[in-house]
């Protein structure tokens, strides 16, 4: 016979092993994610983004800079206060954003199972819903695009706020209440921060009380104060976000169209699109990072034909599920009502991600995980989600009869959660065969289920191993992917491969002309050919596409510089920094310019403005140190020289000013031979090489060296 003792030690030792396999399952399915290094988006927002290096941009998070400063076409602070935080952490090495992703993604494996917990009263569906919600390859994208953590920290934010609201729902005294309450509006609103995905809760926590709460009171004055002591929060914060979102801090360069510039051609293919959303949940191979959807213009599409009879079938088999259990019914709403935001009802640049479901298929996480165990959520779903608090008795407590006579109880004392009982074994065995089969057959589903979707997640985790390996395999899936041509065509470019990037660039603009980015990177890429007079017609092209384009611009200027039409320089410079103020390159570029034309205080003006924007910008510090120079003002020179030479070693330019200023300012011969020796080994083939021989050679004769 068990005692109180036992069935708690029991207790104890259930909920460790929980805890160990909802820990330990998302962590060994990602573990080898840790190699990867930075793909696609992760260079706009992580790796060419030097805002996130110093700490007082934080404050461009309360103003309209907020867009130059994070990479980010709408406004997620929380996010980019995470880059901010790992950059500090980490610098630019990938595994650590990466070991950041799984962080989060366990947590999340850990909210959901608390989550549904609380729903299912019950560990064993809960286990299931967290387990498969951990390991399921659909939600690879998501873990594994340092880029893509909204969804991650939306998703984190959002269960917070849901389960604090059903804390707040059972919580015994008014003090208590309010506290679950305000945390529940806080993380809600840092949810919105994170991705707008989140501003679903309400719509959740209204299909939540509409499902599961009984007992309305009759009086319409209580009525309408519990309405607004359960919603006005929500709805507050919800206006705020919105004003936030689209107003304040809008983004002006946020310009995006319904597809084919037609609401009706919108809708025919965003059913496609959810039709093409449930595959992947029951069958998730083969997986894409980019989906191209063909433009629909007719309901007779074939496509289209094929996921309406999905959507129906769908319906049809959630109707019949809605009318077995409530559980079921929140699920499939969950799922529906999440998807919504990403359904382009406001348009959106990519109208089908695999990201876009990680949040929604948490309702079919709990979907799945109660229909395993139906008998139990039909018996229980038809009660109160939260059940009254139970006096633990041992086998033979006597309890007093309505008779005022001590009678023995003979019961099993409950154990907290359901599921797992001290009679587990035996009742396993002990069982009628059709039952036992089918216990036996629900395990090797789960176990079989389990092995092949943590296969499949290691799998698609190596496609993820860097940009050669996620375009070719992107490509592959998605042969009119256009971006991810020219992502690999940016990953050619900066690997020295420059006939591939031109040929990737131009297969880009192959398959759609009116794309600026991919005629911007031709350009840079005839003009590393020498092409220069091709580089300018593909940067006017992009320049033509958008007209606010200010990396278009800047190269445009690069170019006229090289062929000495600095005044067209110039006027390229101020028209990208009319754009982006806040573009370092830029004013750096016009500096130079403005040096060449011997425009000295206005040069010195612009790389001032430079340095301020990004302290770091060795280039910068160079040309200040030119300006001083030809000023006449050395030692200022020397020492921009040498700040520039701290930040940027190996710069053969700096390398040859200061061997410069060695050997005509300060007469040291020695350092002088060191410096240009230095510059001519970092770049044997400057323009200045012959020069620098000579030098060398002349100073070695002077000291008598051989």
């Amino acid at each position: 016979m068990f005692t109180l003792k036992d069935l708690k030690t029991l207790n104890n030792k259930i909920r460790a092993i929980v805890f160990t396999l909802i820990t330990v399952l998302p962590v060994l399915a990602y573990l080898n994610s840790l190699g990867n290094t930075f793909v696609y988006d992760d260079y706009v927002t992580i790796t060419n983004n030097h805002f996130i290096r110093e700490w007082r941009y934080l404050s461009a998070f309360f103003s309209q800079k907020y867009p130059v400063i994070s990479g980010e076409l709408t406004y997620r602070p929380m996010v980019t206060l995470t880059y901010f935080m790992e950059y500090a952490l980490w610098q630019l090495r990938p595994w650590g954003y990466h070991l950041t992703n799984i962080i989060i993604h366990t947590l999340n494996v850990y909210l959901v199972y608390c989550m549904a917990y609380r729903l299912f009263r019950n560990r064993a569906p809960a286990l299931i819903s967290s387990v498969l919600f951990s390991i399921h390859p659909i939600f690879s994208e998501a873990v594994n695009a340092v880029s893509y953590r909204e969804d991650l920290l939306s998703a984190t934010f959002l269960l917070v706020a849901f389960i604090l609201f059903l804390k707040s729902t059972t919580s015994a005294g008014r003090r208590n209440f309010i506290i679950c309450h305000a945390l529940s509006l806080i993380a809600y609103l840092f949810a919105l921060l994170s991705k707008e995905m989140a501003i679903t809760l309400p719509f959740l926590i209204l299909a939540y009380d509409l499902i599961f709460r009984k007992g309305v009171p009759l009086n319409i004055h209580i009525t309408i104060m519990k309405l607004v002591t359960r919603y006005a929060g929500y709805l507050a914060i919800s206006a705020f976000y919105l004003y936030l979102r689209f107003s304040l801090f809008h983004n002006p360069g946020e310009s995006i169209q319904y597809p084919g510039n037609n609401i009706l051609v919108n809708a025919l293919m965003m059913t496609k699109v959810l039709g093409y959303y449930f595959k992947p949940l029951f069958i998730p191979a083969p997986l894409n990072a980019d989906y191209v959807v063909p433009l629909t213009h007719s309901p007779a599409d074939a496509a289209f034909l094929v996921s309406v009879a999905i959507i129906i079938l769908v319906i049809v088999l959630s109707v019949k599920l809605c009318r077995l259990s409530r559980i079921w019914t929140f699920s499939i709403l969950w799922f529906f009502i999440t998807l919504l935001p990403v359904m382009n009802i406001i348009p959106i640049i990519n109208i089908m991600a695999e990201r876009y479901l990680y949040i929604p298929g948490i309702g079919f996480a709990l979907l799945i995980g109660s229909i395993f165990f139906r008998k139990r959520v039909l018996r229980e779903s038809s009660l109160s989600p939260f059940p009254l608090p139970l006096v633990q008795l041992s086998a033979h407590d006597k309890v007093p009869s309505g008779k005022g006579r001590n009678v023995t109880a003979h019961v099993s004392p409950p154990l907290a959660g359901g599921g797992f009982s001290p009679f587990f074994v035996k009742r396993l065995l002990n069982v009628p065969g059709k039952i036992l089969n089918w216990r036996l057959f629900r395990i090797a589903t789960i176990t079989i289920t389990c092995l092949l979707f943590t296969w499949g997640t290691m799998n698609r985790n190596r496609i993820w191993l860097n940009e050669y390996t996620f375009s070719t395999e992107t490509i592959r899936r998605s042969p009119d992917s256009f971006r991810v041509y020219n992502d690999l065509g940016y990953y050619y470019y900066h690997h020295g491969f420059t006939d591939a990037a031109i040929q990737t660039f131009r297969d880009s603009i192959r398959i759609r002309h009116e794309q600026p980015k991919a005629h911007c990177n031709l350009g840079a890429a005839y003009s590393l050919k020498g092409l220069n007079h091709e580089a300018i017609a593909e940067l006017k092209i992009a320049t033509h596409l958008r007209n606010e384009y200010p990396e278009a611009h800047n190269n445009l200027g690069l170019l006229y510089k090289k062929k000495g039409m600095l005044g067209e320089a110039v006027s390229e410079y101020i028209q990208a920094l009319k754009t982006n103020p806040y573009y370092a390159e830029a004013h750096c570029n016009l500096g130079s310019a403005f040096i060449d034309q011997g425009r000295l205080d206005e040069a010195l003006s612009e790389l001032e403005k430079a340095v301020k924007i990004r302290r770091n910008f060795a280039l910068a510090h160079y040309n200040i140190a030119v300006v001083c120079y030809k000023k006449g003002q050395m030692d200022l020179a020397y020492n921009k020289l040498l700040e520039a030479y701290q930040l940027d070693p190996q710069n053969a330019d700096v390398h040859i000013s200061l061997g410069v200023l060695y050997l005509n300012h300060f007469h040291d011969n020695t350092n002088a031979l060191k410096h240009i020796r230095e510059a001519l080994r970092i770049n044997p083939e400057h323009r200045q090489a012959e020069a620098m021989r000579k030098a060398i050679n002349n100073l070695t004769s002077a000291e008598g060296r051989p």
